[in-house]
């Protein structure tokens, strides 16, 4: 299947599997309440804070925590879980207190869709989609994906 209709299906069979998300905290809590990562921090220096304790790397695997740089939008940065692969340029992340508009809202969202649009397929930035606006938002850098031990 091409990249663009791969894109498009997920991204309508997406917009209605979200359910209506349950609270929490923030992302941080969220990754160390549901894996077994023990980093500590905000989540933008997630990605300095695992050197030497876990494996680092820029592609994603089921397990992996996603960090993403800090923004003005998001000056602590973010950090979410990958939940499944789809293929080399999509996978499914579960995260807590991201909003679209700016800002987090506190709640949990499962198998979001986040695609690869780095200009080197590398996963250095991800669009992730916005079940509300039925469509991806700009995108965001990112540091990585570091791995469960």
């Amino acid at each position: 299947m091409g990249r663009g209709r791969t894109f498009f299906v997920l991204s309508l069979c997406l917009s209605f599997a979200m359910a209506a998300p349950a609270l929490a905290v923030d992302c941080v809590q969220y990754v160390k309440t549901t894996s077994n990562f023990s980093i500590s921090g905000n989540a933008w220096t997630w990605w300095d804070h695992a050197a030497g304790v876990y494996d680092r790397g820029n592609v994603p695997r089921p397990g992996a925590v996603l960090v993403f740089d800090r923004t003005r939008g998001m000056p602590g940065g973010h950090v979410a879980l990958v939940s499944q692969v789809i293929d080399d340029d999509a996978i499914l992340i579960d995260h807590a207190n991201w909003s679209a508009t700016g800002g987090g809202d506190g709640r949990i969202r499962r198998d979001v869709l986040v695609v690869d649009c780095s200009l080197h397929h590398d996963w250095s930035a991800v669009c992730v989609w916005n079940a509300e606006f039925h469509s991806f938002g700009h995108p965001y850098a990112t540091a990585g994906f570091i791995y469960p031990e």
